[in-house]
């Protein structure tokens, strides 16, 4: 257990140096707080704290979307109807731990989520998971029907020229209490991801909601 807890803050520290490297700007601590950000906590400490107390079955479940990384781009491919398949894929891929603010290119990620990806039949991939017997990838289903709603968010969001949206992995923790807001389930699959991905915040989903806008967008619009 101890090993597999130290696996995941080295991975961290890893990643964080690299970013380091590649946005020699921010700090070593401001590294860490967003790669611990894109793995779904809310900082590094955060992290730390979660790690020390849910032991091996955080660490072998939390990266979930890595691991299935090369079954989801293969998932994306098929699902995109246009030349360069590569790298489009490698477009879609790099949006899921992309946070939208105002210096990003809002009209090129509202056309490229709204014309380039099939979203319905990517939502579909991920049902097909679902009614599998043995639910071996249902996992995997959450995640590729989140993904498929997660593009459509980017895409009104970004038509909106909202400016602010948050990555998948914060998404999908607000994603899963909006499809599935019951305190238990019958699927313990689904309970486990809950635990996995916390919400940050109060941004969250309405129940049943799956596009997200921030909070201060949502009051100028009277939404709520």
């Amino acid at each position: 257990m101890l090993a597999k807890k130290q696996n995941l803050i080295a991975h961290v520290k890893k990643t964080a140096k690299k970013l380091h490297k590649t946005s020699p700007e921010k700090s070593h601590n401001q590294c860490l707080n967003q790669t611990a950000l894109d793995l779904g906590f809310r900082d590094y400490h955060d992290l730390l704290q979660q790690n020390k107390t849910q032991g091996s079955e955080l660490e072998a479940n939390i990266c979930l979307i890595d691991k299935y990384s090369e079954v989801i781009k293969k998932v994306l491919a098929d699902c995109i109807d246009k030349e360069q398949k590569d790298e489009l894929v490698h477009d879609f891929w790099v949006l899921l731990s992309t946070t939208i603010n105002a210096d990003s290119n809002l009209k090129h990620v509202e056309q490229l989520t709204r014309w380039t990806i099939d979203k319905e039949k990517l939502k579909q991939y991920g049902y097909s998971c679902h009614e599998d017997e043995n639910k071996q990838y249902e996992d995997l289903g959450y995640i590729l029907v989140a993904i498929g709603h997660y593009y459509r968010s980017l895409m009104d969001n970004c038509s909106y020229q909202i400016g602010e949206h948050i990555n998948f992995k914060s998404y999908f923790g607000y994603w899963l209490r909006a499809m599935y807001p019951s305190a238990q389930t019958s699927s313990k699959i689904l309970e486990t991801l809950k635990q996995l991905y916390p919400e940050n915040g109060d941004q969250g989903l309405s129940i049943g909601a799956t596009s997200w806008a921030p909070r201060w967008w949502l009051q100028e619009q009277g939404r709520i």
